[in-house]
C-alpha cells in the first residue's frame, strides 16, 4: 500500500498536514493536521509499504512497544484507508 499520488504532504511553521489534489479533492476534501508520528507514517507511505515494514521503521526510530507501535499503526492505516487516499 501507498499513498495516492494526489495526496501532497507539506509543513508550514512547524506543522505537518496532508491535502488532497486532482480528482481525488473531490471526494476527500480538507486537511489533515499530522502529528511527527503520523507525518513519519505518511513519509513511509510515499513509496510501496507494509503494514509490517511500517511497525519495522517505526520500531527503530521509537522507543516503545511493538504491540502499541503496531496498534498505533494499525489504527492510521485504517483510517486512511476509510478516507481513501491509500492505493
Amino acid at each position: 500500500m501507498k499513498l495516492k499520488k494526489e495526496i501532497v504532504l507539506g509543513n508550514i511553521d512547524g506543522k505537518d498536514f496532508a491535502i488532497a489534489t486532482g480528482k481525488l479533492s473531490k471526494k476527500f476534501h480538507g486537511i489533515i493536521n499530522n502529528n511527527k508520528t503520523a507525518n513519519y507514517i505518511f513519509e513511509l507511505l510515499k513509496k510501496e509499504q507494509t503494514e509490517d515494514s511500517i511497525v519495522d521503521a517505526m520500531c527503530k526510530k521509537y522507543d516503545a512497544p511493538e504491540d502499541v507501535i503496531r496498534n498505533d499503526v494499525r489504527e492510521i492505516l485504517t483510517r486512511l484507508e476509510e478516507l481513501g487516499i491509500l492505493e
